[in-house]
């Protein structure tokens, strides 16, 4: 999990686990700290074109990963939203920082959202990817596709969802899938994520992950989650889309505004599917710092 390059691994003890961190840069005072949520199935290094773009602008970055996800601690059955969430502004708070900008992907956007909501005065600014408020995501309709359904009922079948996620090839065929033809910007980690995938437990946690959170409205513990997330957000926000997300048409996003009180920007990308910042890194990052730079 600790693959070489222009940053610097860590072991980070919060609510009762230990996480790995990759970070850069030095953290200087009045700046917040950028905090990297990636998605599923993937694990910090979805972020490492962001990573080194982040620091040389002289921002301190932590690209994290989620529990149960790459070097962090699986624990048993935590699966639930709630956790991870309090987990994000626990890894924040061990790191020293008071305050933060997350920048959440797909899953790790849901969490963002949900983090930003729970500490307000915690979070400076949120950025999300492919990744609506979660309020609106989990309601039934027709605001995502047959893709996204045929996924989530997916996960109902753990033993074939995990067998997959971890072959090399089955994964490069499932980022593909969600990409923009053509587009190998997620694909070609295929190998390093079902690495990752084939840890003890790995698979099972994100596919059980995955299934609580297309299950909260239906759970009580979920609904209370949902309750609590919907406190609307004054931070700056912006939300980014692939325009050729196979996952998420834009009506996703249609309700998204009545979340955010303060100042909201919502950004499609030309060629781009659902993993942006790996399909279109170097829009994504200019996008990004000229977002961090209005804060």
């Amino acid at each position: 999990m600790t693959l070489p390059g222009p940053w610097q691994h860590r072991l980070v003890r919060a609510s009762g686990a230990q996480f790995h961190v990759a970070t850069a840069g030095t953290m200087r005072e009045g700046a917040p700290l950028v905090v990297l949520l990636h998605g599923f199935p993937q694990y910090w290094y979805a972020w490492r074109k962001q990573i080194p773009a982040l620091a040389e602008a002289g921002y301190a970055v932590a690209a994290m990963d989620v529990r149960g996800a790459g070097g962090s601690d699986r624990t048993r059955d935590t699966f639930d939203a709630p956790t991870l969430a309090r987990d994000v502004i626990g890894v924040i708070r061990s790191l020293g920082a008071s305050e933060a900008v997350l920048v959440g992907t797909s899953s790790g956007g849901y969490l963002a959202w949900s983090a930003a909501s729970l500490e307000p005065s915690l979070i400076k600014g949120l950025v999300t990817v492919s990744a609506p408020h979660p309020v609106d995501t989990y309601r039934l309709g027709l605001h995502v596709t047959f893709r996204t359904w045929r996924h989530y009922f997916t996960s109902f079948l753990p033993r074939v969802a995990e067998s997959g996620l971890q072959k090399p090839g089955m994964l490069k065929k499932i980022l593909a899938e969600f990409s923009a033809p053509g587009n190998t910007g997620a694909t070609e980690a295929a190998e390093h994520y079902a690495d990752a995938l084939q840890l003890p437990n790995a698979a099972k946690t994100q596919v059980h992950q995955m299934r609580w959170t297309w299950s909260t409205p239906r759970r009580r513990s979920g609904r209370r989650h949902l309750e609590k997330i919907s406190r609307p957000i004054a931070a700056p926000v912006m939300t980014v889309r692939g325009d050729l997300d196979p996952l998420l048409p834009s009506r996703a996003w249609s309700r998204t505004r009545r979340h955010v009180t303060g100042p909201y920007t919502h950004v499609v990308l030309p060629d781009a599917g659902h993993f942006v910042p790996e399909e279109q890194p170097e829009e994504f990052n200019r996008l990004l710092l000229d977002f961090l730079s209005d804060i």
